[in-house]
C-alpha cells in the first residue's frame, strides 16, 4: 500500500468557466466531489498560476456571504463558522469540518429570537 494521497485532477478551463458562471462554493464542492479545504487549495493554485488574482476570491467570498440562498430552505441548518447552509442537520460541517454540535440550528435560533 502507498502512503500517497489520491488527488483529483480538475481542469483549469472547467473551474474557470464555473467561476465565471458564479457557482457557489457549495456547488463547486458538490460538482467536483471535493471538500472545502480542497476547494481553497484549488483557489490558491489558480492564484499561484496567475490565472486569477487573489482580489477576485476576496470579493467572491464577500459576495457569497451577502448573497441570499438561491432557494429558501424550510428547515435550514447553517454552520456558524463558514455559513454553509443545508436542509440536513449536521454535527460536523460538511464544508469546513468544524464541530457544530454545541450550536443551535437556524430554525431553533429563529424560534428563540422571534419568541415562537
Amino acid at each position: 500500500m502507498s502512503d500517497k494521497q489520491s488527488t483529483k485532477k480538475i481542469s483549469a478551463k472547467a473551474i474557470m468557466t464555473d467561476l465565471k458562471a458564479e457557482l457557489s462554493d457549495s456547488d463547486l464542492m458538490k460538482k467536483y466531489g471535493i471538500s472545502f479545504q480542497a476547494l481553497q487549495d484549488l483557489f490558491a493554485k489558480l492564484v499561484q498560476a496567475k490565472l486569477v488574482p487573489q482580489a477576485f476570491f476576496d470579493k467572491r467570498a464577500v459576495n457569497q456571504a451577502a448573497r441570499p440562498s438561491a432557494k429558501p430552505l424550510s428547515k435550514s441548518h447553517t454552520c456558524p463558522y463558514c455559513g454553509f447552509e443545508t436542509a440536513e442537520k449536521f454535527k460536523k460541517c460538511p464544508r469546513c469540518g468544524q464541530d457544530t454540535s454545541e450550536w443551535l440550528d437556524t430554525v431553533e435560533l429563529t424560534k428563540m429570537l422571534t419568541f415562537e
